[in-house]
């Protein structure tokens, strides 16, 4: 018989927490019990709340730490017992280091549940669901004849047996001091169900042994159990009743006289009947005193280390035992003898193999393999687990891309396999990868977690040392060895007591109030898992009506594909239960095989899709997602469970409503870099992906609209433009042809347009998005990327296939979103009324014959950002002298550090994309955008100025600035000179009274 723990209950104010650390120190399995009764704290026997905040830091700082259990009386046991309230336990209790609940369901101990024995045998349900909510706990239920309908609703039926970490105390006192007989006491049942026993009742220092020497003789031989007092500790001093550290010593040392184990009566080993039959264990008494040494907390990362790789070693043995082998015949030894080939003399191993350690803990694994299989590849995966996700994070692999059918045989190493959830992945990449047989080595598991992995993969091989039968909340194993990882490397996770003594930590996990936080005790977890996503549907779904394309564009250039077109993969087959969330991927790595992308290629079907849905994670051929910043959206209507995730869109009605290209620049890598020129012809111009199942969306959309201005109907108003009931009606409503544009950037092009190299413009992009991106560092071999920016918008007036004639007149104007004054019509710049004016333009041109277009980018603030923009308004309007011209670009580098960020360079590819060859009327006075027009071969004939009478009168401050530092004036702007600069002021703010100037008094 082993006792594994004295129960010393009643501590309390009369005695200091460091003489208890004293007792735990030398007498480890010392566990002290604390009475919680609402209403009490401070009575004798009730701790108060400074007095257990004393006592959690001297339990966390003692070596080991301090054994702690919580005996519940008055309402806070009929809490548990009739709500299934676990709020205290699971909120406060846990968090201060008790690892054992006592449930005190007896009338004396104040419990109104016991007053009914019916409602004690109700409660039975509540205990259950108390241990499934807390099972980092154990539960102890106290029994006795008076609450027998509650223990005995618990152990009656074989079929239903206790929880795992239910435990019962036969309690013979019932809280009045009664001698226990160890004669008369336990129950059949219970032993037979292996319940996990203590005893308790009238226990001191003068009759522990005696008692002890009973139980053993009888009840208890063979078993783990405790013992339990508390009358026997308590003294009256100076006519106050105190917990006597002195009789809680005389106790231990009893216990010490007469020996806390029996040698005699060894302790039977656990039996695990139900061991599924992929799953090996070893009971070699070594291993089992090698485990117990990994598991105690003491144990310093050095020797964690140590003894981890002697037991990894051993496991590796037996891992490997069936390996192949086959004769070998050139084996002689020292005294010139041939060893004869054949089993049982000269083989060598036969089988190729590959250690595969799940990072981290699984590296603490891999020296001992590598002993045993000098020879084999080592390939890393890195998993970890997120709080509050059943779903582990693939964070980093090197399985090579090729190589696994020629692996006969992969180990898998990770310490600890708890739900399983972590090696799953792992083993489906393996049968992915190609492994003819996977064996997974490890030190502990869960019974759980090898029934699962046995359902999932009964064909995996799982070899380990010992088995836990309980998980905690958060999926680890119980008792387990805590984080493996943590504990090899002694990383934050695995601080010693005294860190965590003298942290902020503890703090926080004694946010008690005064009466230990009972008002914060809340109902039983519901047990709410997190929402699973589903796999995508099969990408090889019938294609319909809808699905084939209204109009054709490509007039055939779309040609055939010059290479062949893999059948797409998704997860379908696979439950998502089994997969990873994958962090990034790598290149040259097993996984990844993008879809054929050749930037620039004469057709379509030669250049290949951009793929970047989350259909085909394998195969996608870009870095982000689609849509932009919207995809946010996407992901909050996907979380909400508002969205159809297998949703696929039927592309057949939203063909472009007038033909666009196919254009020269469309085929040249250089030309145009930030768009996907076939973007608007999915159906027709990749039709072979999509027959074969592909996701492939469009990243522009081409309609027609009606465009209804005030300014446009004003300007018929008073004739400046004439309707003729084409182009522009008798209302003032002219007729557009639009197209959205999303951005897809070809990375070595837009590095070239910048002169820099792609890696530059990489890891820019990697470090400015704070690391959103990390395909932008770890795959090279991805060079589209989807940025999370705002695209464009297409307004063209007229024939839009007379864009590319030169002989046709072309009025273009190239604009930046202002939201401010595009939609509100703030007078403080220009913009509303240069957009409005090159309107008019356009439409003008249109009536002439020729096309007017306007291109709409979304890059606000000179894509700053609107915040940005306004907080140099701020800074302009409060600046010394005010709104001024001479400092107007100056603010925008003092709160911005550039003066602007839009960077022209980007912006004629649309214009490619148009087939814009020349440019009659460009309505923009920017020399940034005329000269990157320009320079791509563009050619521009006029250039227009925003008419003076436009330009509203805080915008003056604007116009005078950019017309002194080099925008094009024409005639209109002559007097734009130093001496006017510092002369043109704009308008101040009218002072708010609700924002109070810091430089001047306040009013009383």
């Amino acid at each position: 018989m082993s006792l594994h723990r004295v129960g010393l209950c009643g501590v309390d104010n009369s005695v200091d927490p460091s003489l208890l650390s004293a007792i735990a120190s030398k007498w480890p399995r010392a566990e002290f019990g604390v009475l919680f009764r609402p209403g009490s704290e401070g009575k004798p026997r009730y701790p108060t709340k400074p007095w257990l905040e004393a006592l959690a830091r001297s339990g966390k700082s003692t070596s080991p730490p301090m054994q702690l259990a919580g005996h519940l009386c008055g309402s806070a046991v009929d809490a548990v017992l009739q709500n299934g309230d676990v709020g205290f336990v699971r909120d406060t209790l846990v968090g201060l280091g008790f690892r054992r609940v006592q449930l005190n369901a007896t009338r004396t101990n104040g419990c109104e549940t016991a007053k009914k024995p019916a409602d004690l045998a109700k409660a039975a349900d509540n205990v259950r669901a108390a241990c499934a909510a807390v099972p980092e706990v154990e539960w102890i239920v106290q029994a006795n004849p008076e609450t027998k309908p509650l223990w005995e609703a618990l152990v009656k039926d074989a079929k239903n047996p206790p929880p795992a970490n239910m435990s019962l105390l036969w309690d013979a006192s019932c809280g009045h001091g009664h001698e226990l007989d160890p004669k008369k006491t336990g129950d059949s049942r219970a032993t037979k169900l292996n319940v996990p026993t203590g005893y308790a009742g009238g226990l001191d220092r003068e009759n522990v042994a005696k008692v002890l020497a009973a139980l053993r003789k009888d009840k208890a031989k063979g078993k783990s159990i405790w013992v339990d007092m508390e009358s026997g500790l308590r003294s009256t001093i100076d006519g106050t009743e105190r917990f006597d550290v002195n009789k809680a010593w005389a106790v231990c040392a009893a216990l010490d006289g007469c020996g806390w184990d029996d040698p005699s009566a060894p302790i039977k080993a656990a039996a695990f009947a139900s061991l599924p039959p992929n799953a090996k264990l070893t009971s070699h008494p070594v291993l089992q005193h090698k485990v117990t040494l990994l598991r105690d907390r003491r144990t310093k990362p050095r020797e964690f280390r140590g003894i981890l790789d002697e037991l990894a070693r051993y496991v590796g043995y037996e891992a490997t035992r069936t390996l192949d082998t086959v004769p070998r015949h050139d084996c002689v030894t020292p005294l010139g003898v041939h060893v004869p080939a054949g089993a049982g003399r000269a083989t060598r191993l036969a089988a190729r193999a590959a250690i595969i350690p799940i990072m981290r803990a699984g590296l603490g694994m891999v020296d001992s393999m590598l002993s045993v299989l000098p020879n084999a590849a080592v390939h890393q995966i890195g998993m970890f687990k997120r709080r509050g996700s059943d779903r582990p994070v693939e964070y980093y692999s090197r399985l090579p891309k090729h190589g696994g059918e020629s692996c006969d045989v992969a180990f898998i190493l990770d310490p600890v396999i708890a739900t399983a959830r972590t090696i799953q992945p792992v083993i489906v990449k393996l049968k992915a990868w190609g492994a003819r047989r996977i064996v997974a080595c490890t030190i502990l598991a869960s019974s759980d977690g090898l029934a699962t992995l046995h359902a999932a993969h009964p064909d995996v091989e799982v070899y380990a040392v010992q088995v836990d039968d309980r998980l905690a909340r958060d999926g680890g194993l119980l008792p387990g060895l805590g984080d493996a990882g943590d504990r090899l490397y002694g990383s934050p996770g695995a601080q010693t007591a005294k860190d965590i003594a003298a942290s902020g930590a503890l703090a926080r996990e004694l946010a008690l109030s005064d009466k230990y936080a009972w008002e914060e005790a809340g109902e039983i977890p519901s047990g709410k898992k997190e929402k699973k996503r589903k796999a995508p549907p099969s990408p090889t779904r019938k294609r319909g009506k809808m699905d084939m394309p209204s109009t054709l564009i490509l007039d055939g250039a779309n040609g055939a594909p010059d290479v062949e077109i893999p059948e797409p993969t998704s997860l379908v087959g696979e439950a998502l239960d089994e997969t990873a969330t994958q962090l990034t991927t790598h290149n040259g790595c097993f996984g990844p095989e993008p879809a054929h992308m050749a930037w620039g290629a004469t057709t379509s079907s030669c250049r290949g899709p951009v793929l970047a849905t989350t259909r085909h994670t394998t195969q996608r051929n870009a870095i982000g997602a689609h849509s932009g910043g919207y995809s946010i959206y996407r992901a909050i209507a996907v979380a909400a469970g508002k969205m159809d995730e297998q949703a696929l869109p039927k592309l057949g009605l939203t063909t472009p409503a007038a033909k666009i290209g196919p254009h020269a620049g469309w085929k040249d890598p250089s030309t145009i870099v930030t768009m996907d020129p076939w973007g608007h012809a999915i159906s027709e111009g990749f039709e072979p992906w999509l027959k074969k199942g592909y996701d492939v969306r469009p990243t522009i959309a081409i309609t027609k609209a009606h465009v209804q201005l005030p300014e446009s109907m004003e300007a018929v108003r008073t004739g400046r433009i004439k309707p003729d009931g084409d182009i522009l009606t008798t209302d003032g409503t002219s007729v557009v042809t639009k197209a959205a544009i999303e951005p897809v950037w070809y990375l070595p092009g837009v590095a070239k347009r910048f002169g820099v190299t792609e890696r530059e413009l990489r890891d820019a992009l990697f470090a400015e998005t704070n690391s959103m991106y990390p395909e932008l560092i770890s795959r090279d071999d991805l060079k589209i990327f989807l940025p999370p920016i705002g695209g464009m918008t297409v307004y063209i007036w007229g024939d839009v296939s007379k864009i590319p004639d030169e002989s046709v007149e072309l009025t273009c104007r190239v604009h930046d979103e202002c939201n401010g004054s595009d939609v509100f019509g703030s007078d403080i710049c220009t913009c509303r009324p240069y957009l409005t004016h090159a309107i008019e333009e356009c439409i003008k041109t249109a009536q002439r014959g020729g096309t007017g277009v306007v291109v709409y980018f979304r890059k606000e603030g000179r894509a700053l950002g609107e915040v940005t923009k306004y907080l140099v308004y701020n800074m302009r309007k409060r600046q010394e002298g005010g709104d001024k011209a001479a400092e107007y670009f100056n603010c925008t580098q003092s709160v911005a550090g550039i003066q602007d960020t839009r960077f022209q360079a980007l912006m004629p590819d649309v214009l490619h994309w148009l087939g814009i060859t020349k440019i009659d009327n460009f309505i923009s006075m920017s020399d940034m955008k005329y000269n990157a027009i320009v320079s791509t071969g563009i050619k521009i004939v006029n250039r227009i100025e925003i008419p003076p009478e436009m330009v509203p009168k805080d915008a003056q401050v604007e116009i005078a600035a950019k017309v002194f530092h080099g925008y094009h004036a024409g005639d209109a702007y002559t007097d734009n000179d130093a001496y006017a600069m510092d002369k043109v002021t704009g308008r101040e703010y009218k002072p708010d009274k609700t924002a109070q100037r810091v430089d001047k008094p306040a009013a009383n």
